[in-house]
């Protein structure tokens, strides 16, 4: 069967469910699809599909010698065989040109996220490192890990499979961390590496990207390989440990892209995984997030149960298990609710447009000065409690909160999500300004609030908006035990509609530590972490709000202070 034939029936048994497989493999398999009917009838399609490009590539990722494989009497030089998804890829990322100019790959920008053990490195990222250190005038190919272990770990695995070949040994010269051939070089080095921004690199492979803790190293590679016609920045990960790194942001792109909630013709996605509702602990959805399995010695049912029933036995075990093995994304502690409980049914986008005019209740936690504020809205809808976030850090506090909690706050400022104001502490007036367009634009019938630092600006917006009940919410656990209980049941019942970044990072910084009655609230990690949870505090006011005030007439929705007043 040709590579052209392997492709194909792959395809085909994805769509006729021959093959198990989660939802955004089966997305990248429809727009492959696609995009092989839009090549011959839609003029704004400037790319045309020539399998045989792909198929060069292939060819010579199957005439390298694997020291690795084990000699078989069906493999007895111990060649590389790819898989058909791995060939899925290629054809993706080789086989597609532009129409005006077919030595030019449409595909320079990719993203694959698929578990552990489904030979990712040696059948992707090694063939396709080396097919542009040969192929490309004064190749600068780069091989990028987490850390100096794992890169030189690489390296030595890459430098075996070079002196495997007679050919390439005879071509290339070994130095430290660096293979070279003519005026080509392939460069391995760790994440964090100084002086990165003076490369022009043609192939930049970032390996395990859930580990990075900034995008500055994708950055510096998008920017030093402009130059090149057919630059090739390829990111392949697990899924991680932590939805603050960079990587959940691109998984979280990705996946609009596959909705086709995202238009980007230059990039290439495909995200193993299973799906939301599937029973983690069911056997039979594994293929999903792991496309290798039972083709490969070392990944099999039996290995897979193995670490299943490992995972049961040792709960400390489960976020890793989840997310290397099965592609769910989780926070790696044990905190309050689990992020996959959390995401689980969650829309892709929430239109608040259609929630102009409804009644919500609102609510809003200043910080200590220099840090993050939370504002949030509540509504209810068919008996599901829809949310909408902005949060608020002054501008001097934005390096500093990314040097020390690795999030991406840039990122977050630059969505709109997070609001910046201007110098060293919170200006209050930018929160009063959202509030003062929210209120306009949504039915707030009641406003919860964090009596604490809090008394100038809610005078301010009682005088502004008479007719909005403003209610301190004491912050103690007797108040908040009831409404966090509430909240929590209404996460795992799938009633919790809420879909912003930020929120979901402070939902795994939470904690809770019931007292001998059973009761407890939202807490950090410990009294000294820099981690945040004013969202989650917000959430379950903002839900108290509207619940315990919907039925209550308009005419009487005056603050305390204003009651007092009229007498």
């Amino acid at each position: 069967m040709s590579h052209k034939e392997d492709v194909k029936k792959y395809c085909e048994d994805i769509q006729s469910g021959t093959i198990i497989s989660g939802r955004y493999c089966k997305k990248a398999i429809e727009r492959f699809l696609k995009d092989l009917e839009r090549q011959k009838n839609d003029p704004s399609f400037h790319f045309v599909f020539r399998p045989e490009k792909a198929d060069d590539v292939i060819n010579f990722a199957e005439s390298l010698v694997i020291p690795d494989i084990e000699k078989t009497a069906e493999n007895p030089d111990r060649k590389l065989k790819l898989l058909p998804w791995h060939k899925f890829i290629y054809y993706q990322i080789f086989g597609w040109v532009d129409s005006a100019d077919e030595t030019k790959r449409r595909f320079q920008d990719c993203y694959i996220e698929v578990a552990r053990k489904n030979s990712k490195t040696t059948s992707l990222l090694f063939p396709i490192l080396l097919w542009d250190f040969l192929t490309t005038p004064a190749a600068e190919a780069y091989f990028v890990n987490k850390d100096l272990l794992q890169s030189e770990k690489s390296f030595k695995e890459l430098v075996r499979i070079v002196q495997a070949d007679k050919t390439l040994a005879s071509v290339c010269e070994i130095n430290s961390q660096t293979i070279i051939c003519r005026n080509s070089r392939i460069a391995f080095f760790a994440d964090g590496s100084t002086a990165i921004d003076g490369y022009k690199n043609s192939c930049s492979v970032i390996d395990e990207y859930h580990a990075y803790d900034s995008d500055k190293i994708v950055t510096a590679f998008r920017y030093g390989g402009r130059s090149r016609k057919n630059r090739l920045i390829l990111k392949i990960t697990s899924a991680g440990l932590d939805i603050s790194k960079p990587c959940y942001s691109e998984n979280l792109a990705a996946k609009k892209v596959l909705d086709g909630l995202h238009d980007d013709d230059f990039y290439f996605c495909i995200v193993y995984a299973i799906d939301e509702n599937d029973d983690w602990q069911n056997l039979k959805v594994y293929q999903k997030a792991n496309p290798s399995l039972d083709l490969l010695p070392a990944l099999t049912d039996e290995v897979l149960q193995a670490d299943l029933n490992d995972a049961l036995s040792k709960p400390a075990h489960q976020p890793d298990f989840k997310s290397k093995t099965l592609g769910i994304w989780t926070n790696g502690v044990s905190s309050w609710i689990p992020l996959d409980v959390f995401e689980k049914n969650q829309p892709d986008e929430i239109d608040f447009d259609s929630l102009a005019g409804k009644p919500c209740g609102a609510s809003l936690d200043l910080s200590d000065i220099n840090d993050f504020s939370a504002l949030s809205l509540c509504f209810k809808d068919g008996g599901k409690y829809i949310y909408r976030h902005q949060f608020f850090i002054p501008e001097n506090s934005i390096y500093e909160k990314y040097k020390q909690d690795n999030i991406n706050v840039l990122e977050w400022v630059q969505s709109g999500l997070l609001t910046a104001t201007p110098g060293r502490t919170i200006d209050e007036e930018y929160i009063f300004e959202k509030i003062s367009e929210w209120a306009e634009l949504y039915n707030i019938v009641a406003f919860y609030y964090d009596p604490w630092q809090s008394k100038e600006i809610i005078k301010k917006l009682d005088d502004a908006f008479p007719h909005v009940l403003f209610v301190p919410f004491a912050q103690s656990l007797k108040n908040f035990s009831a409404p966090t209980k509430f909240y929590e049941k209404c996460i795992y019942e799938g009633k919790i509609v809420d879909t912003n970044p930020i929120l979901k990072w402070m939902l795994t910084n939470t904690v809770v530590k019931p007292d001998p009655n059973g009761n407890y609230k939202p807490l950090k990690p410990s009294r000294t972490s820099t981690k945040r949870i004013d969202g989650v505090v917000t959430s379950i006011m903002a839900r108290a709000a509207i619940d315990e005030n919907t039925q209550k007439p308009k005419n009487i929705c005056k603050s305390v202070e204003s009651l007092l007043k009229s007498f």
